[in-house]
């Protein structure tokens, strides 16, 4: 199959065009830096370089392919609105757009489990159905779940669209390598309510299973939560994790009924005086990960034939000790 991705340099673009790459497809990265051009193509990936919102032109770059996996998005919990706009909501409009009209058969776009949270509460084995995000001051779920509005409408019986729901993506080079972990370490990063509360997550080799049958499968239309079979407590998963990345592990906890209102003055703070870097706290960071919220994955069992191939303990492994880029 010629696949098109984008966002190939990001966490899951990149560990996405590993698993395709493997599997023997011919792929197509999206990408900005010359340097990447180079080492995709010494493997003999075609590359197309340059903002797809403004440098390349998407019919051209799309001709050709039989699928598309859209990666790309502003992945944050704070910026402007119109940042979000731009990418998670304008792109993937202009992506489905290109796709259709050069003949694209299935475009499968990577969402997120938080779409789901309207409400600051316990959500447990959330299933897919559920109401999408309404909340905007959930800058990334918002946006998020209007993309998911457009790559649905966009569904026709010559162009399949499905949309991946991964609950916490993580492995090496994710947001706790990014962000958290080097946070935890200065000792500005700590647990809402002690972290003692089930939380569903996706080691990122499992999220790759997930593409490589949403891809083969004939499921059009539809969305489906990507998970790890296992669920842990926030806390002792996450503890897990910085351990295996040799980050510290904090003690500090706040009480979530105190982290909201903390993280809106955080944010007014930011919005109105001429504050550096992002604020230390935002309420997209205390609903997403403040309360209870697994997924069920029922529905990806059935019509993927989805099996999480990786275990936690496995992924960790991985992460501690890393044989390579495949990891």
């Amino acid at each position: 199959m010629r696949i098109f991705i984008t966002g190939a340099e990001g966490f899951i673009g990149r560990h996405t065009l590993i698993r395709l790459f493997a599997d023997g497809h011919r792929l197509t990265a999206a990408i900005r830096s010359v340097q990447e051009e180079k080492r995709l193509q010494a493997l003999g990936i075609e590359t197309v370089r340059g903002n797809l919102n403004e440098e390349i032109e998407l019919n051209a770059a799309l001709s050709g392919h039989d699928a598309v996996v859209h990666c790309a998005a502003y992945v944050s919990l704070w910026g402007s609105p119109a940042q979000f706009q731009e990418t998670n909501i304008g792109l993937t409009k202009k992506l489905i757009e290109a796709a259709r009209t050069t003949g694209i058969k299935r475009f499968i776009h990577m969402s997120t489990a938080s779409v789901v949270l309207n409400e600051r509460c316990a959500l447990y084995d959330a299933q897919e159905q559920l109401p999408l995000c309404r909340s905007v001051e959930m800058l990334f779920a918002y946006s998020k779940a209007q993309a998911e509005r457009i790559v649905i409408s966009a569904n026709t019986a010559q162009f399949a669209t499905v949309i991946l729901r991964p609950a916490f993506v993580w492995g090496l080079g994710d947001l706790v390598d990014r962000q958290i972990g080097p946070a935890a370490n200065q000792g500005k990063f700590g647990w809402f309510n002690q972290g003692e509360y089930l939380y569903s997550s996706c080691y990122v080799g499992n999220l790759c299973e997930a593409i490589c049958l949403a891809l083969l499968s004939t499921a059009s239309a539809e969305a489906f939560f990507i998970a790890d079979d296992e669920i842990m407590s926030f806390r002792a998963w996450m503890t897990q994790r910085l351990q295996a990345g040799r980050y510290r592990v904090p003690t500090l906890s706040i009480h979530r009924a105190v982290a909201w209102p903390l993280a809106r003055f955080t944010e007014n703070g930011w919005n109105h005086l001429p504050l550096k870097g992002d604020p230390p706290l935002v309420r997209e960071a205390v609903q997403t990960t403040a309360y209870p919220f697994t997924l069920s994955i029922k529905k990806a069992k059935r019509m993927l034939l989805y099996k999480p191939t990786h275990t936690i303990a496995a992924g960790m492994r991985a992460i501690a000790s890393p044989k390579g880029p495949q990891e």
